[in-house]
């Protein structure tokens, strides 16, 4: 089993990219979606019922990842997913894949020592 899933987050501006304080949970802390972008005519046929499909772009990634820990390794990932957008390099399918995504939907509970977030990263 892999240590991590999460090598580096390198948000926009930066040099280098910067190692996670902490990785998701083990259970159900990371999961990735991997989907194709279609365009507005995509569906079925009307007449004959057949699938139609036009792709505008295939092998879009959603990473969906949960953290708990101390209070200070979940500020930092916090800082590193909230930049506008941000390169990141991870772990999918038996091997290493680097993309660009943008930041949705996070949300952070803190209780003094321990805190949690979860996030959504979208690819570009």
């Amino acid at each position: 089993m892999i240590s991590k899933v999460i090598d580096y987050i390198k948000p926009a501006g930066q040099q280098t990219g910067t190692a996670l304080a902490i990785q998701p949970l083990c259970d159900g802390g990371y999961s990735i979606i991997c989907t194709d972008l279609l365009a507005d005519g995509s569906g079925r046929s009307a007449e004959t019922g057949d699938a139609m499909r036009y792709p505008i772009r295939t092998g879009v990634f959603k990473i969906n990842l949960k953290f708990k820990g101390p209070s200070a390794d979940i500020a930092q990932v916090n800082g590193l997913v909230s930049a506008f957008t941000q390169e990141v390099k991870f772990w999918y399918a038996g091997a290493w894949e680097t993309a660009i995504f943008y930041p949705s939907d996070r949300n952070v509970t803190d209780k003094g020592d321990i805190a949690e977030l979860s996030v959504n990263l979208i690819q570009i």
